[in-house]
């Protein structure tokens, strides 16, 4: 029987109940800060950005004497500035439907759409700030050892294997891996279920995910020979380089490089894991008339102390190696820790004078939404919006590993 009375209360409740369910990048993120937005209790933060700080770390003493070590504040900002929504006029008929025949028409469509915006910003912005890759730009692996690639990458960041990891990959990407793999060294059940449901679910220490919001993005057009050109100095952001086609947009923000005999650390015992450090380009680039260009990097460069990134500063004319080709369109899967990638929703303002308004929060999973509703006497309609207000921050970028892959 249909049901003309419909809450906002209701509508908003079960349009939070479709909005979780529609996440996929989203849900593997850490959640853990939305509880400091808007709080006044004087432990929290009132502002729409909040400090988040970073573990401090160390160098190992040898002997006896005492040795003082700097306490380093090291931090990133989380902001919540990003707002969403769907807007849409419903007829006075349409207000008549049962709430399942009104979710399934009115709710659903627009609710999926912020769902998958919420993702496609993760999984089209956190890659750039990511300097780990595996996989051929350009190429959908098909095989396991790419994935368990990124999983020792996140090994020699010392990661934490305690069932937080995910790998969030597009369609085809998943469909090759499926195929290849056809449920190998696998139980019975997850065998069954890789079959009836064509996914992953989990696998060699991550939890599984396809989302359709996977980004692909263009490498530089990286011409010429580049070389580092003179002396970096520790704790350098940028390198000055050289040997490039000259007045070229050579490099993209996110292209992914090594440089040859600098080598990444165990961030414990700083000594070298014989693994080139990957560096990722962080603005875009085009070489002068000589072939030279500054380059944007992370992560720093830091050959000593705690915060040691690389064994050795790169010596002058060291060659740089590009992880993609001639601006080769690659697939950014990606796979990270849960702790890597901080999420948080906030309250909107429940606005007065309105036929209908009503703000929700879904305090267990931190998922905040509101829905208004105003009528239009001269068109006979309820013109409603839905309203989401988000943000994300790459906390630890040593603990998210890009998976390259083909355009498709």
């Amino acid at each position: 029987m249909a049901n003309s009375f419909l809450t906002d209360d209701m509508i908003t409740l079960e349009a939070l109940d479709i909005f979780q369910n529609s996440l996929a990048a989203a849900n593997h993120c850490d959640r853990k800060y939305e509880g400091l937005f808007g709080q006044k209790d004087g432990l929290s933060n009132t502002s729409s950005a909040i400090r988040i700080r970073k573990p401090n770390q160390y160098t190992v003493r040898t002997g006896a004497t005492f040795s003082a070590q700097d306490i380093t504040d090291d931090s990133v900002t989380l902001t919540i500035g990003t707002q969403i929504g769907v807007d849409t006029s419903i007829t006075s008929e349409a207000m008549k439907l049962s709430l399942s025949s009104f979710s399934d028409q009115i709710i659903r469509p627009q609710v999926t759409l912020l769902a998958n915006y919420v993702d496609n910003q993760i999984m089209a912005g956190a890659y750039k700030d990511v300097y780990n890759s595996v996989g051929t730009p350009g190429t959908i692996p098909t095989a396991l050892s790419t994935y368990l690639g990124a999983g020792a990458v996140l090994d020699q960041y010392a990661c934490p294997r305690d069932g937080q990891r995910a790998i969030v990959i597009g369609p085809q990407m998943q469909s090759n891996i499926v195929d290849g793999l056809k449920g190998l060294f696998q139980t019975d059940k997850k065998i069954a279920s890789q079959f009836d449901t064509g996914e992953m679910g989990k696998a060699v220490g991550f939890t599984w995910q396809m989302d359709q919001n996977t980004t692909t993005r263009t490498a530089g057009a990286l011409g010429g020979t580049p070389l580092i050109d003179g002396t970096i100095s520790t704790g350098a952001s940028s390198i000055t380089t050289d040997g490039w086609t000259a007045s070229t947009a050579v490099v993209k923000d996110g292209d992914v490089f090594t440089i040859a005999s600098v080598y990444s650390v165990n961030p414990v015992s700083k000594v070298s894991t014989g693994v080139l450090q990957q560096f990722v380009v962080t603005a875009d680039g085009t070489s002068d008339g000589s072939g030279d260009l500054t380059i944007s990097i992370s992560p720093s460069i830091i050959s000593t102390g705690a915060t040691q990134t690389v064994n050795a500063l790169p010596a002058d004319n060291a060659a740089l190696t590009f992880a993609s080709g001639v601006s080769v369109v690659a697939g950014q899967g990606m796979a990270w820790h849960k702790s890597a990638i901080a999420l948080a929703f906030a309250e909107l303002q429940k606005p007065q004078g309105v036929d209908m308004a009503s703000v929700k929060t879904d305090k267990q999973i931190g998922v905040s939404m509101r829905f208004v509703r105003v009528y239009d006497v001269s068109t006979d309609v309820f013109k409603s919006r839905f309203d989401v207000l988000f943000g994300y921050k790459v906390v630890r970028p040593e603990w998210v590993c890009r998976i390259q892959s083909g355009a498709a």
